[in-house]
């Protein structure tokens, strides 16, 4: 009998906190914000976030990265490739879908959970010399095109600071990146050169991480997936 009316007694619950979320009037909708951090790494990003009902917000994040940063190419293990000074430029969307874990007629804060899709489009020229095991020394020009398609999962927190403003915690963002990297030679290069650039990215154990045979080739297409994260801070205002 408990469970018969336990049962009943659920539907009823269920409904009922439908209602109540329905019933919600958010008076602050839209969310802007900036991450203070990425800068650092080169990059510029702003996001707008909408809110929908029932806790439920579309997001929309425009980023631009201007130069590489404090990531050097250079860092690779690759001693035989000398580069010069290198950066990766490009836009960056991410549209992102979240739910709120609570509401208030104020606004949407606390824990949130959602999705993503992330896109990159970067280009940049790899310059500099290349030594042969022969000590052929060898120039390298090359025409660079990355571009990124990442869908992945989320969990933030927003926190309220008063007067409108907030800052917004994205804690995990776990994901899968699909990577399409287009090398075009300006000057001809020798083929040891992408073998040795394809054993030190191996070295590092990312591209073993998803598929073994990788091979970077130049003037075609190379495709690899990775595992990627996002994570970060952003600080906004509320209206």
């Amino acid at each position: 009998m408990k469970n018969i009316g336990l049962l009943v007694c659920l539907p009823i619950i269920f409904t009922g906190s439908i209602l109540n979320a329905q019933s919600l009037k958010i008076e602050k909708k839209n969310y802007v914000s900036f991450d203070p951090l990425l800068p650092w790494a080169g990059t510029y990003q702003f996001q707008y976030e909408r809110v929908l009902k029932n806790r439920f917000s579309i997001n929309l994040s425009v980023g631009y990265k201007f130069s590489s940063g404090n990531i050097d190419i250079s860092s690779i293990d690759f001693n035989r490739f000398l580069t010069e000074e290198f950066d990766f430029t490009g836009l960056k969307l991410i549209p992102e879908f979240r739910w709120y874990f609570q509401g208030s007629h104020t606004g949407l804060t606390g824990f949130y959970a959602g999705i993503y899709f992330r896109y990159q489009n970067r280009r940049g020229d790899i310059a500099g010399t290349y030594t042969a095991v022969d000590n052929q020394i060898s120039p390298i020009l090359i025409d660079a095109n990355l571009s990124t398609f990442n869908p992945g999962l989320e969990v933030g927190y927003k926190l309220n600071l008063g007067k409108g403003f907030f800052t917004d915690f994205i804690i995990a963002g776990p994901g899968i990146s699909f990577n399409t990297l287009e090398l075009n030679e300006v000057n001809p290069v020798p083929q040891a050169f992408y073998d040795d650039l394809t054993d030190a990215l191996k070295r590092l154990g990312i591209i073993d991480l998803i598929d073994s045979d990788f091979e970077i080739n130049g003037n075609q297409k190379t495709e690899a997936k990775l595992i990627a994260f996002r994570y970060g801070i952003k600080i906004g205002y509320s209206f």
